[in-house]
């Protein structure tokens, strides 16, 4: 089946399963909306995740527990503070970059593992010390080029949002790729920077990676919370990495992460560690790779679900973890303060030493 069509079902299925939830809510009482007061607007936050939540089973949560726990706290006069309180020490069970809270006046995240991280990135450093040339800016922003030596381009990118379509009909953006790959066409190697790169459409991760591919290559497996059960999901789908756009770079290639490289970051970087010219340095991803459905609750909060169990090709789940790298490496404190990368000394290096092969 081609890499196109399989995107479709998968968009699709993504498709019913937001349908389905955005009607959740009429389910709790035949004939009107749900009442807006702080039990059921417990209630269907709680049942919102035992239904569609995706990673309980892998990350052994015991979620009726957590009911158990936060339901006797809740009545009839619990206010908005305690409720949003509540909530988030509830999520904050899941650790779960792609799932957060949010109202009017605050927001929260339960990734709190990786918002600690140092963050082994600081683009000035990069720009003032590295590129031999003022910066080049293009994609809307979103791609950043320059020579970070002699003869070895750097692309970073900066985020995957935007843009439209998907398998080899991606378009937006992501097309202004052929302008530093023309660029660096004769180069030793190219460095790809997705540090800090939050992430963004997972059809933008697919066609970026296929402009340094050499064949297909399958390079994720996903499916999707289908059924009540914890462990009831879709049939398996497998995404493909491939040759896209006008040309493609096949040289050697370093990409970079840190932990604030996530989601469809995350998906780019391991469609790219399915070839042998590329490596991964620098440290592990931010291990949020599954795909998530907005919710709104009665009293007009918003919050996030992940409904999808992501893993590479190998069937090994990265969540939480992150992608480690194949080289890891951390910037030096006191390389920082000499404004030194040594997370990009070392790719340097590295495309170096692979270029003065035979």
């Amino acid at each position: 089946m081609q890499c196109s069509k399989l995107a479709r079902r998968s968009a699709l299925a993504l498709l019913i399963l937001l349908m389905a939830s955005m009607s959740a809510c009429a389910d709790w009482f035949i004939g009107g909306d749900p009442q807006d007061d702080p039990e059921t607007n417990f209630e269907i936050f709680w049942q919102t995740f035992d239904r569609h939540y995706s990673h309980f089973e892998l990350k052994n949560i015991d979620w009726h527990g957590v009911y158990a726990h936060y339901r006797p706290l809740v009545g009839p006069q619990t206010s908005d503070d305690e409720l949003f309180t509540i909530f988030s020490e509830m999520i904050s069970t899941l650790n779960d970059g792609h799932v957060y809270l949010a109202t009017s006046t605050g927001r929260f995240y339960s990734d709190g593992y990786s918002r600690g991280a140092a963050r082994n990135f600081n683009r000035e450093h990069v720009r003032t010390t590295y590129l031999t040339e003022a910066d080049r800016v293009v994609g809307e922003g979103n791609i950043i080029y320059g020579w970070a030596a002699p003869e070895i381009g750097y692309i970073r990118i900066a985020s995957l949002s935007g843009g439209a379509g998907y398998g080899q009909d991606v378009r937006g953006w992501i097309t202004d790729m052929d302008i530093p790959l023309r660029r660096f066409a004769s180069a030793q190697g190219i460095i790809i920077d997705l540090r800090n790169n939050s992430g963004g459409r997972a059809f933008n991760s697919q066609y970026l990676a296929g402009r340094f591919a050499t064949d297909r290559r399958p390079f994720i497996v996903t499916s999707s919370r289908n059924g009540p059960g914890y462990g009831d999901f879709s049939a398996e789908n497998h995404w493909f990495v491939e040759p896209t756009g006008a040309s493609q770079f096949t040289g050697p290639v370093v990409v970079l992460t840190n932990r604030f490289s996530f989601s469809a970051a995350e998906w780019m970087t391991l469609a790219l560690r399915q070839y042998p010219h590329v490596t991964h340095m620098g440290t592990n991803s931010g291990g949020g790779l599954s795909m998530f459905l907005p919710r709104e609750l009665p009293n007009g909060w918003t919050f996030t679900v992940s409904v999808q169990d992501t893993r590479c090709i190998d069937g090994y789940s990265y969540e939480i973890v992150g992608v480690e790298p194949d080289v890891h490496v951390e910037i030096a404190d006191q390389d920082a303060k000499r404004e030194r990368d040594t997370i990009m000394d070392t790719a340097i290096r590295d495309i170096r030493a692979r270029a003065a092969r035979p």
